[in-house]
């Protein structure tokens, strides 16, 4: 065919994105015994991807309005949807025994009371992307990153609700429709001849005409945005949540941009053993590195879905049908009960963080969420864990593939934090170290985590013949562990030859 499509890029698209915002932290504190989740035995997520990789094949029905110049698209995505929610159960499903069992039981509450719903299945996954879509079969996805943001069960209700909501109303199946309509549209096709006839500037033209298809399409999903939340408001309302909540998490949402940590003033000694760092940088003004403004709000980023704003307004408009007093300020309310989940998520979302190798954000998020745990051991070893990989890439010339460039969409804050990393050298990581062990002193401990950021300690300082024998020790009490890969990179555990 004469346009070429990233399916895997449309699968996102046609998919029912909800949420985007930044992780947060919040003050109550997880058991310190809590680490994140390690899958040991893979049988039940390899049989759980395949389960829910056919249904989803098997949800794309062709219908008798798609007609022969579809049928090969429509194929070519139904193929690629299959195997992207695939390789997104096996590779990303968190099966823990906090936050999955807690996010299930939710379903079941909201699936009591509404039986439209019962076939429907939820999937918790690791991703640090604060986000939850539905995939059209009756599988809705909730990112723990997401979960780390809501304050209550009602607000997680409400999310799960507007998922739901999206397999109900049958969107992922009509955004597809809507999507093969476009694309062999007969002004779409007249003027891609065009372009095609005039050789000049040929792709970039070709790329505009495809963007005018996507934009379409994410009209139609701004509608179905507003339809989702309308079906989740009386979904959660019929199952016993407080409907006011939803009103509360949207409204979180839409100011997410502007939540600072204050993590320069807070942690001053830290970032101050690295002198001078922002002599060369535009500080916007300000005289001080701990003096950081507000940040910058940048809600809707994708235009996936209508502005906040727009979303609260209808809500209210449906708490006033149901005479609850909106002129009032609707406060959220605290689930001491939700906090251990919401604890726990936020642990997950930075575990996926190192784990994917974007150690800038593992280490910024660590540090946020160490001013409210300080005794946090997950907390502080995965702090110095993504210290010493930081080192590592910069001593392999990799840094720009382990720290993230600077960018309008960022809070300001987490990027004068880039500004900070790109300024570092070799030589100032020794001086990190000792900065962060004055500021959160840790105890002996043997557990995986404690015991591998005593060795990273060693080998940020340089001392050799410590990190040697920390190394023994992990490799003899952890045979399997999690951070065998990393002591292979550094050296400090052979591998095998085949």
């Amino acid at each position: 065919m004469f346009i070429t499509i990233s399916y895997r890029l449309l699968f996102t698209l046609i998919c029912a994105w909800g949420f985007l915002l930044p992780l947060q932290a919040q003050p109550q504190p997880l058991d310190e015994a809590y680490f994140p989740f390690l899958l040991k035995d893979s049988t039940r997520i390899f049989s759980l991807s395949e389960t829910i990789s056919k249904s989803v094949e098997a949800s794309y029905v062709m219908t008798s309005k798609i007609n022969g110049n579809h049928k090969k698209h429509f194929n070519a995505i139904k193929e690629n949807a299959s195997e992207e929610v695939a390789d997104i159960v096996k590779y990303t499903a968190l099966l823990d025994e906090v936050v999955d069992p807690f996010l299930q039981n939710t379903l079941r509450r909201l699936q009591a009371s509404n039986p439209e719903a019962k076939n429907c299945r939820l999937i918790v996954t690791r991703s640090y992307i604060d986000n939850a879509f539905a995939t059209g079969d009756g599988t809705i996805f909730i990112n723990a990153g997401l979960v780390r943001t809501l304050k209550n069960e009602d607000q997680l209700a409400f999310v799960v609700a507007h998922e739901l909501a999206h397999n109900v109303l049958n969107h992922v199946q009509k955004n597809l429709s809507n999507y093969l309509g476009s694309l062999y549209n007969k002004d779409l096709q007249a003027e891609y001849n065009k372009i095609i006839k005039n050789g000049y500037n040929k792709n970039k033209r070709i790329k505009a005409l495809l963007m005018k298809v996507s934009v379409n399409n994410l009209y139609h999903q701004r509608h179905q945005e507003s339809a989702a939340d309308s079906m989740a408001f009386h979904m959660i309302k019929s199952a016993g949540f407080n409907p006011a909540e939803a009103y509360n998490a949207l409204k979180t949402f839409d100011h997410s941009g502007s939540l600072g940590h204050d993590i320069f003033e807070r942690q001053a000694s830290f970032f101050a053993c690295k002198e001078n760092w922002q002599s060369n940088q535009n500080t916007e003004g300000s005289t001080s590195i701990f003096n950081v403004k507000k940040e910058v709000d940048n809600s809707d980023s994708l235009k996936t879905h209508p502005d906040c704003k727009i979303r609260m307004a209808a809500i209210r408009k449906l708490l006033i049908g149901i005479g609850q007093d909106t002129m009032q300020s609707l406060a959220a309310n605290p689930d001491d009960t939700f906090q251990k989940v919401n604890r726990a998520a936020g642990y997950e979302s930075i575990q996926a963080m190192f784990d994917y190798e974007y150690f800038d954000k593992s280490l910024y998020n660590s540090l946020c969420q160490l001013q409210s745990e300080p005794q946090s051991k997950y907390l502080r070893s995965v702090a110095i864990l993504s210290l010493l990989q930081l080192k590592s890439y910069l001593q392999r010339h990799r840094y720009s593939e382990a720290v993230s460039n600077i960018s309008d969409y960022n809070p300001q804050e987490l990027n004068k934090f880039l500004q900070f990393l790109n300024a570092l050298n070799l030589s100032d990581f020794k001086a990190l170290k000792e900065s962060f062990d004055k500021l959160y002193p840790g105890t002996a401990s043997k557990d995986e985590f404690s015991l591998m950021a005593t060795f990273a300690g060693a080998h940020l300082t340089g001392y050799s013949p410590g990190a040697n024998s920390l190394a023994a020790e992990y490799k003899r009490m952890y045979p399997s562990g999690r951070f065998t890969t990393l002591l292979q990179q550094l050296n400090y555990i052979k591998t095998k030859k085949k």
